[in-house]
């Protein structure tokens, strides 16, 4: 008598016995992962259909304000005194606390609710009103608290324009945080019974918390990464901490007609708990229904075993070359099943073989019918295959060989393309590049070209590439980036053109020491010319101060003109003597330089601030102020004059 382990079936049995217990431990694991990825995602789908509704509601609220504004400010056709109730401004009591009008000097001329104060107030040095004058586009500011009222407020504003759609000054809508409807419907936004929802700015100021105090809160520093991405305009869900430090999802939605960011927070128990309470269920129904199928296994396993003995002998002759195929003579669907795949895959082999031939001749005709430059290499990087598209774009009738490719490559890009090509072939990975190509009659041209790496059964066998013309796309993309820079009246460098500048050149006095100096001014007298000449003889006036700029400063540094009638010129690789010499030229210049109109002269001079940079300078905001507040000691001095930062006057001739 055989003991049970000795045999096959015996040892199949135990281990099936074995197998089945550990198969429950894992599958009630499994079934554990899965329902927490299964909770999860219910829970970031719940979230984020959450996130979207508040979201939507909100901005539809923001954006109702903003309508109803720039309804009003079509209406208004001048910024004065008793516009806004003459326009019936009062109708939008329900959505704002208060309006004001101010004019283009950023200067409230008309308030709604009138006799609090606010007319005459100037809030030019207010965020809001220096992005409404760089940008004249609806815009919903960051809290701050209000000079008159002392109230925490958010300015709702739209521009205002006349009948020529010039920028004439802007109309604002004062929403109080703690008074208006759009922030007490926050406090209705919960989550079951710890769920919540924040409001919180692009700017890292936290309007809602259903725990905050204050109407206005800074973010600590210590912001979770999820939050950091959001104020950076990123959207999604998370996975982060809470401040009482247990898990939570998240997700974050933007309201960009506010730049403010809707965060709805889910605490990871109470997505969990149906979970656990389901699971405590399956473990019992799991281990009963696991003892019951172990016996029906174990039998299954032992009928299964019995015909087995011949497949094992024949799959012995099958190793040692005795036979082509298994012959076994079963009805036993199993086996009949190993028969039919092996003479099926033999069978699939042969018709594969002839498919790939055809599909060879396919491709060949399809690359040839391409209107795109395509051409192919063998493993070696010889070309093997060129379209008629590839000749026409590279205008070249007889066989073309890589060499001669690359000689019409621009000198300043072949040797890096040439590099990149032999890199590509040497590590058998794809070949993408754009580069200068000589064309027929010798003009450059800028070529896209992106060959793929081609395997077959993992062995490198070539490169299909690809050719594209794009040189219009590069000269398109070129005009955008000066466009980008530049001021369209004077052509000189604009202010995000002159910040970049600057930056540059302060990260090389950083590293190397390099002297640099700042010209900052603006021109006195200049506002008469605009209020009695009018816009177009500010312009020519404009235009010919940039051109005296132009041709005082060298070619090595730059001159912007920041907005209005304010100029820059940042001179790089300057001391301060050779700083003193040019601002004394420049403002020669601009005062000995008038512009004639209707048979009269107009003059300006010019208030020069010098800031040179020093060692202790982290950003090029010191900079500017600093070369900021010598241009206002100079006009005060009596104007027409240079001073350095150093409150050191150079010249003044004042007028």
């Amino acid at each position: 008598m055989t003991f049970p382990l000795a045999t096959l079936r015996g040892r199949l049995l135990v281990g099936a016995a074995v197998l089945w217990g550990l198969l429950c431990v894992t599958l009630l694991t499994l079934s554990w992962q899965a329902g927490r990825l299964l909770v999860d995602e219910t829970n970031h789908q719940h979230l984020r259909y959450e996130a979207e509704l508040i979201s939507n509601a909100i901005a539809d609220q923001v954006n109702e304000r903003l309508d109803e504004l720039e309804h009003l400010a079509q209406q208004i056709p001048e910024p004065r005194e008793g516009a806004l109730d003459a326009q019936h401004a009062h109708s939008l009591a329900p959505l704002f606390e208060g309006l004001i009008l101010s004019n283009r000097d950023s200067r409230i001329v008309d308030a709604w609710p009138a006799g609090e104060g606010r007319v005459g107030v100037t809030v030019s040095d207010r965020d809001y009103a220096r992005f409404m004058h760089a940008f004249r586009r609806p815009y919903v500011s960051e809290p701050f608290m209000g000079r008159v009222s002392g109230l925490p407020l958010v300015m709702m504003l739209v521009p205002l324009h006349d009948a020529e759609g010039r920028y004439i000054g802007f109309l604002g809508g004062l929403v109080n945080i703690r008074e208006s409807r759009l922030f007490k419907s926050f406090h209705r936004l919960r989550l079951g019974d710890s769920g919540y929802v924040t409001i919180t700015t692009a700017g890292g100021q936290q309007l809602y918390h259903p725990n905050q105090r204050q109407s206005i809160v800074t973010l600590a520093d210590d912001l979770s990464p999820a939050l950091e991405q959001a104020l950076y305009g990123w959207e999604g869900e998370s996975v982060g901490k809470a401040a009482s430090g247990d898990t939570q999802l998240v997700a974050y939605r933007q309201i960009w007609p506010a730049d403010w960011i809707v965060g709805v927070h889910l605490p990871e128990s109470q997505a969990e708990a149906p979970l656990v309470a389901g699971m405590r269920r399956i473990i019992l129904y799991a281990w009963g229904t696991l003892l019951l199928v172990l016996p029906l296994v174990g039998g299954l396993i032992w009928l299964t075993l019995r015909p087995l003995t011949r497949l094992a002998e024949q799959v012995r002759e099958l190793q040692g070359e005795q036979r082509q195929l298994l012959e076994i003579p079963t009805r036993m669907p199993e086996l009949r099943r190993v028969i039919d795949v092996i003479n099926e895959t033999e069978h699939a082999r042969l018709v594969n073989l002839r498919d790939l031939t055809e599909r060879e001749a396919m491709l060949r005709g399809i690359l040839a019918a391409s209107p795109q430059g395509m051409f192919v290499t063998d493993q070696h990087g010889q070309v093997t295959f060129i379209n008629d598209a590839l000749y026409t774009l590279l205008g070249i009738d007889g066989p073309l060989d890589l060499d001669t490719w690359s000689e019409r490559i621009d000198a300043e890009d072949r040797p890096a393309v040439r590099e990149a090509w032999r890199m590509s072939l040497a590590q058998r990975r794809d070949f993408m590049r754009q580069f200068r190509f000589l064309d027929a009659e010798g003009h450059p041209r800028w070529f896209d070209v992106h060959g793929g790496a081609v395997r077959v059964e993992g062995e490198f066998i070539g490169i299909v590439g690809v050719v594209r013309d794009i040189t219009q796309h590069r000269h398109e993309d070129a005009l955008r980036r000066w466009e980008a820079e530049h001021d369209p009246l004077t052509g000189l460098l604009n202010r995000r053109g002159l910040i970049r500048r600057l930056e540059e050149a302060l990260v090389a006095f950083q590293k190397a020491g390099t002297p640099t100096a700042v010209l900052l001014f603006d021109l006195d007298h200049f506002k008469p010319i605009n209020d009695q000449g009018g816009h177009a003889l500010g312009d020519r006036m404009l235009q010919q101060v940039a051109d005296t700029v132009r041709s005082v400063v060298r070619s090595s540094d730059y001159a912007a003109r920041q907005g209005g009638d304010e100029f820059a010129v940042l001179l790089s690789g300057c001391s301060a003597e050779q700083a003193k010499i040019i601002a004394e030229v420049l403002r020669k210049r601009i005062g000995s330089r008038p512009v004639e109109h209707q048979g009269r002269r107009w003059h300006v001079t010019a208030s020069i601030g010098v800031s040179l940079l020093q060692p202790g300078d982290e950003a090029i905001a010191a900079i500017l102020d600093r070369a900021d507040a010598a241009s206002y000691r100079a006009k005060r001095g009596g104007r027409d004059g240079v001073v350095m930062d150093n409150d050191g006057e150079l010249a003044a001739n004042p007028v």
